[in-house]
């Protein structure tokens, strides 16, 4: 846990560094002595001393030719609250279990939600949004893709959906670990729709993870200590300072983890609390640049947050292929072996 909370200090550090270097306001910059509220005494705020993988370079807006540099979306927003709909991927940072989202994101001013269970498919953002919509956000984050059933048209369509029915809310979409070659494709549509809307960004965690051994487990897709860490910090990037004060952690209605085990069978990951509930990937640089699959070795399942009971309103009636839950080698699309659910 020393370790973990080393990392968080150091994220921390950088993060308040980076807001008041992309455009921030005197009051993105740490309180008089290095202290970020809810995180502790800071060291000095230089971030070359973050690790290479939390360095802000994979967090870009794709759809304009003309921004030069990075501006944060809580310099376009009027308020605070932000939700995170995921897998298991998202659902291990949730506050049930490492809880770095939040220790992320509250120091720096977001009302944070994460709506994230395990072996969850693209399907699950619309049961979320079913129930959580009309709480009222002024900014989301999405990563589904992890579990993937192999048609990437239906997969792009109701990804789609979920940006159009949030609008024109900025949305923050996360390509997913290439644990499977399939993932491109789950990549290539996640590029498609932010070139489409000019409010979407992208966190190409894709890249972040491709060389990365350090933040995933034995299944090549699932985080440990130091991959939730990482990929909280990356939203943090995306987000920026909130414009508004103070953050706070929401609990959730959707943590329902039935469907398997946010660390994928490696045992690092326990929940804190548990509560009720309800309910992909490629890399590609920003203007069409080469991508790059992870060698994938198995796959892990999402950890869920609570449980959100509206059912979903998209497409994929039919009956969804069930969530992989064995991190062995990659199976292909449409294969027999059941998929790992993230």
């Amino acid at each position: 846990m020393r370790v973990r909370r080393d990392i968080l200090l150091a994220a921390a550090m950088a993060l308040a560094a980076l807001v008041a270097a992309c455009g921030g306001t005197s009051t993105s910059a740490p309180p008089e002595g290095g202290t970020l509220g809810g995180v502790g005494q800071l060291p000095a705020p230089v971030a070359s001393e973050v690790p290479g993988e939390m360095q802000p370079t994979t967090t870009r807006r794709v759809t304009s030719t003309t921004d030069n540099g990075e501006v944060p979306i809580g310099s376009l927003v009027d308020g605070n609250r932000v939700i995170l709909i995921g897998d298991s991927i998202m659902a291990s940072t949730s506050r049930r279990y490492s809880n770095d989202m939040c220790e992320v994101l509250v120091p720096i001013g977001w009302q944070t939600e994460v709506n994230a269970e395990t072996g969850r498919f693209i399907d699950f953002g619309d049961e979320v949004l079913d129930e959580r919509l009309s709480a009222g956000w002024d900014t989301a984050v999405i990563m589904l893709g992890n579990n993937y059933n192999g048609d990437q048209a239906s997969f792009q369509a109701e990804m789609r959906d979920l940006v159009v029915r949030l609008s024109p809310r900025p949305v923050v979409l996360l390509t997913v670990t290439e644990f499977r070659p399939d993932r491109r494709e789950v990549n290539d549509a996640i590029w498609a729709i932010a070139a489409e809307f000019d409010n979407v960004r992208v966190v190409d965690w894709a890249a972040v993870t491709v060389d990365a051994d350090d933040l995933l487990g034995d299944d090549g897709l699932h985080l440990t200590d130091r991959g939730r860490t990482a990929l909280a910090f990356q939203v943090g990037l995306a987000l920026g300072r909130a414009p508004l004060q103070p953050g706070s952690c929401l609990r959730s209605s959707f943590t329902d983890d039935s469907a398997g085990s946010v660390n994928g069978g490696s045992g690092n990951v326990t929940p804190t609390t548990r509560r009720p509930s309800s309910t992909t990937t490629t890399i590609k640089g920003s203007g069409g640049g080469s991508t790059t699959s992870v060698a994938a070795s198995g796959t892990t399942t999402p950890n869920p947050t609570t449980p959100n009971t509206t059912t979903p309103s998209t497409t994929n009636t039919t009956a969804a292929p069930a969530p992989t839950t064995s991190p062995s080698t990659p199976a292909t699309t449409g294969t027999a072996a059941s998929p790992t659910t993230p």
